[in-house]
């Protein structure tokens, strides 16, 4: 506000000296010097505003009007309109009425300068009562701006937390895990290896006088040694996940991270008929879908999508579709470019859609999963 007010003293006092210049019945001299004094309090108000004893300044300054240009020369008086305004609105909210009021002064003023008082007055208590509202609004959307910075320094400090009690949740599960193979292999084998130890010392002592004895007592360690040789196949394959579940749980954390990014719904449908795809389609996949939906994040302007997987009879349809604004002309950019020749390197297919929403299809085909995939 400071830098307005002061540029509407300029022009006020430039008004002023146009007037003292005018009048040859005055000193011009003297003039000046009241227009420095008057000058001279504004400036010492604007460096001690933030000051207790600031109101000193201002009321001085509106005695100092109000007595000279009454006193001595009225075109002082065209300063006294917004300064008052600058008083009140540090004590008073409804600042108009008063402000006014002091164009009751107009019947101290000469004639010959009735007029330009009037107007000089209006104007400077119109456009700093703009100047103010302006300036509360500014205000007020610094504060909101600070209050949107705060909320933004609390969800990051959340989002750290979260991934902190996400670390801390993943090093409890997989200690709970080793505990868990520990156990297993400990009851399943624990008792077969003891076992199969102390029957091969039997045998090894029947030896020398009863061959055919130690060699069935062979054989039975054998056979249970196959037996636990077994179990921990069963153990391993029931803790090793499948690559499905990682790859699903990788596309559930990429939708939770651009549901909190977006704000956009984001529905996910699979079954267990996407059992057998492998490690390499699964990439694919993943980039494909993770490019689909920062797309959507970018230009759609949606509120809900949807990710669907469908194994038909000789491909598996994977769907990415938004409700958003969609597109009647759609320009193969980078990142569709990019879908397509990770789809070609699988013999596979895209398609896209803008008519309704934006769609994002992808056709591969059906393949045996081999081993080691």
């Amino acid at each position: 506000m400071g830098f307005y007010i002061v540029f509407l003293e300029l022009m006020i006092t430039i008004w002023y000296l146009k007037d003292v210049f005018l009048n040859k019945s005055n000193s011009l001299f003297v003039m000046i010097i009241i227009l420095l004094s008057y000058l001279c309090l504004k400036v010492l108000y604007y460096i001690l505003r933030e000051k207790n004893y600031s109101i000193i300044i201002e009321i001085s300054t509106l005695v100092f009007l109000i007595t000279f240009g009454i006193l001595m020369y009225s075109p002082l008086l065209y300063f006294l309109g917004f300064t008052l305004v600058q008083f009140t609105s540090s004590y008073k909210k409804e600042l108009a009425p008063f402000a006014m009021s002091c164009l009751i002064l107009c019947v101290t003023v000469s004639l010959e300068y009735i007029e330009s008082f009037i107007l000089i007055t209006v104007f400077g208590v119109l456009m700093t009562l703009f100047v103010k509202s302006s300036d509360n609004k500014i205000f007020d959307l610094k504060e909101k701006l600070q209050n949107r910075q705060d909320d933004v320094e609390n969800l990051k400090l959340a989002s750290l937390n979260k991934k902190q009690y996400d670390l801390n949740l993943l090093h409890t599960s997989r200690l709970e895990e080793r505990n868990d193979i520990a156990q297993k292999l400990h009851d399943e084998l624990g008792h077969t290896l003891s076992g199969s130890v102390m029957q091969l010392e039997a045998a090894l002592l029947v030896l020398s006088k009863d061959t055919s004895k130690s060699k069935s007592m062979i054989e039975t360690v054998i056979n249970s040694l196959r037996d636990g040789s077994e179990a921990i196949r069963n153990i391993l394959k029931r803790i090793k996940p499948e690559t499905a579940s990682l790859t699903i749980q990788t596309i559930k954390v990429m939708i939770d991270e651009t549901e909190l990014r977006s704000g956009v719904k984001i529905n996910l449908i699979y079954d267990s008929e996407i059992t057998d795809l492998t490690y390499k389609t699964w990439q694919v996949i993943i980039e494909n879908i993770k490019e689909a939906l920062t797309n959507m994040m970018k230009y759609a302007h949606a509120t809900k999508c949807q990710i669907k997987f469908e194994r038909l009879n000789k491909f598996y349809k994977i769907t990415v579709i938004d409700n958003g604004v969609g597109a009647r002309v759609i320009k193969q950019n980078m990142g569709l470019q990019g879908m397509k020749e990770r789809l070609l390197d699988l013999k596979g297919q895209l398609i896209v859609d803008g008519s309704e929403g934006f769609s994002v299809i992808m056709l591969i085909p059906i393949e045996r999963k081999q081993d080691g995939n």
